[in-house]
């Protein structure tokens, strides 16, 4: 048996006469259904055809289906992306069109009639962010298993394939789209392709750091009210960067909206504004990243020197700011390590690739010297393929917070765990079904969470699924007939069991250095739940599913970092220590060159909800 979950996906928002996004229209509770679907026309034929089958057209309220019923009422997302978007559907039912090969399943990307031809519909776009969830018929198997299960790997082939750039428009002069249809996917190959998808994927497109002019003179401020002060008027210049992006969209002619619904769908332009996010090597350069190069000074002249060259690898290496910063320091306090230092960038973004072999970065390189001592190696570090023999240090700051998880629900009943699936119908509408059975990966994280942890009983880990007594747990089900007899879901880190294997195989003498979030406001329902946000007007607008258009939104992850170094040591052998993000900059960092006149210290105070876990 599969259980299923449909959930409304999308973010209606509303274009506003500056040019930027908007905030989101609030949400208004969905109204009962009366109609199968939101179509503004539909042909004769198919007309025809809906009122002859079984089924339910006026509902008084979503039920749960019986296991006679050879249909169900359900909720389906909404889609709002190049003129996208349905109401209420009917599900389970198998469409007449013959099975194509797994390709032209991903590809397929345009609604068609029955013979084949392709169609214009215009959608209802009303805004119904809200889930109903209920036990799935036996027989709706047949709507999990119809679709190919592929992967986030899968896709970034099919992606490259397609070569980079913009793809010329359909017949309806809309932008062509390569998201997938018609699959079914893992929860985390669906994050995964999210985030790091070649054509669409959130840090391939959308993701601009952060960085001052300048940096900072804290010596000079009067406390962390003004240094907050001079942070917001820094992001003056990113607005000439909105404004440019906003025009350039506005007399494009791809994107230009061809719906007539009388609510005003989100726009191309801003869909595609530069999303803008911070790290604390920006903010607090070149302190920051000076705390590091001690680090790892230390450690080398203690354990390496004068026996090995120095060799850094960087995961995620943003603009190049760290990697700047920590090469100027090892050449200014120790000139003989610097001469035998090599420093690799692993960026699996290709426009942060870009901009780290940009002319202007490159230029600064030169000028600095540092020409022999960087590469940048676009590539992910999960593709990783050649094993490093020499002893190296791996740096890998605010990269554990986007790696995907799985999403596993209890049964309310038994315990038993079903893990997640999302998929993608012909529509491009997400569905989420659990599953019983659990992929090897899941299973092995969950084996190695009992291993590691002798003793744990998550009937007592607060916030978590399984701490809610049993009877509560059955009393939440029988008061809402709606809601399935499912806990909230946990996620589990399983991408983070596959970088710990690439470095156990490719990197036997590395030494490991990585800093993260222990908690984040503002997220989803369920146990180490992701904040999924986009940036609109400046602000950082909350989703309330991870099931949204894949590109446009910022998926991150809470880390356990407690159970993260006890899974390090049982698969890589060596003792790892864990330390607050202000403990290992008070150990580490110049910590008076970023103290305010008022004795304030941005630097540590900031960033509480943070961590370091280093060997």
């Amino acid at each position: 048996m599969v259980l299923r979950a449909v959930r409304w996906s999308r973010l209606q928002i509303v274009v506003s006469c500056r040019g930027y996004a908007s905030q989101p229209r609030r949400p208004q509770r969905p109204q009962r259904p009366t109609t199968t679907i939101l179509e503004r026309e539909r042909p004769e034929e198919e007309q025809q055809q809906h009122q002859e089958s079984n089924t339910v057209t006026k509902v008084k309220r979503p039920s749960i289906p019986s296991t006679q019923s050879k249909s169900s009422i359900a909720l389906r997302s909404i889609s709002k992306e190049k003129g996208r978007g349905v109401g209420l559907a009917t599900l389970g039912q198998q469409t007449s069109k013959p099975v194509e090969s797994k390709e032209d399943l991903i590809l397929d990307t345009s609604p068609r009639t029955k013979d084949g031809k392709k169609k214009h519909i215009d959608y209802d776009y009303t805004v119904r962010p809200y889930t109903y969830l209920y036990f799935a018929e036996e027989n709706n198997f047949e709507v999990f298993s119809k679709y190919p299960v592929v992967t986030s790997k899968r896709l970034a082939t099919v992606a490259n394939s397609r070569g980079r750039g913009p793809l010329p428009p359909d017949e309806f002069g809309r932008p062509a789209d390569l998201r997938p249809r018609k699959v079914s996917m893992l929860t985390r190959d669906f994050i995964d392709d999210s985030l790091y998808n070649p054509q669409y994927g959130y840090f391939t497109r959308q993701a601009t750091i952060y960085s001052p002019e300048k940096p900072f003179e804290y010596n000079s401020l009067q406390g962390n009210d003004e240094f907050v002060d001079k942070w917001a008027k820094s992001y003056v210049r990113y607005d000439s960067l909105v404004a440019k992006t906003t025009r350039a969209h506005t007399t494009n002619p791809l994107f230009s909206d061809h719906s007539t619904t009388s609510i005003p769908p989100l726009s191309q332009n801003q869909m595609d504004l530069p999303q803008l996010w911070h790290t604390p090597t920006e903010l607090f350069q070149p302190y920051y990243g000076q705390a590091i190069a001690r680090y790892v000074l230390l450690n080398y002249l203690m354990t390496l020197y004068p026996y090995q060259d120095l060799h850094i690898y960087e995961v995620g290496g943003g603009n190049g700011t760290l990697m700047l910063n920590i090469l100027d320091f090892i050449r200014t306090t120790h000139p003989d390590v610097f001469s035998r230092t090599h420093y690799n960038i692993i960026e699996i973004s290709s426009s942060l690739a870009q901009k780290q072999a940009s002319a202007a970065l490159q230029t600064k390189i030169e000028r600095q010297g540092f020409t022999d001592k960087v590469r940048v190696i676009n590539k992910s570090i999960f593709d990783w393929d050649s094993e490093v023999p020499e002893p190296c240090f791996l740096i890998a700051l605010e990269v554990l917070d986007n790696l995907a998880h799985d999403s596993i629900r209890y049964d309310n009943q038994t315990d038993r765990i079903y893990q997640g699936y999302v998929i993608v119908n012909e529509d491009g509408d997400f569905e989420e079904h659990f599953s019983p059975e659990i992929d090897p990966l899941a299973q092995r994280f969950l084996d190695l969470r009992e291993r590691v942890t002798p003793g744990l009983d998550l009937t007592k880990v607060r916030g978590h699924p399984l701490a809610k007594s049993k009877w509560r747990r059955k009393l939440r089900t029988w008061l809402n007939p709606l809601a399935h007899d499912l806990s909230l879901p946990e996620f589990i880190p399983t991408r983070y069991l596959e970088l710990l294997d690439v470095l156990n195989k490719y990197f036997p003498q590395h030494r490991f250095l990585t800093s993260d979030f222990t908690s984040l406001p503002n997220s989803i329902p369920g146990y180490s739940s992701p904040v999924v946000q986009v940036m609109l007007e400046k602000q950082m607008v909350p989703m309330h599913t991870y099931m949204a258009l894949q590109g446009y939104f910022d998926i991150l992850f809470p880390t356990d970092f407690g159970l993260a170094a006890a899974l390090y040591e049982e698969i890589i052998g060596r003792r790892i220590n864990v330390l607050s993000h202000e403990g290992f900059l008070n150990k580490w960092a110049d910590v008076e060159a970023t103290t305010t006149r008022d004795g304030e210290n941005p630097m540590l105070e900031f960033y509480q909800n943070a961590a370091f876990m280093c060997t």
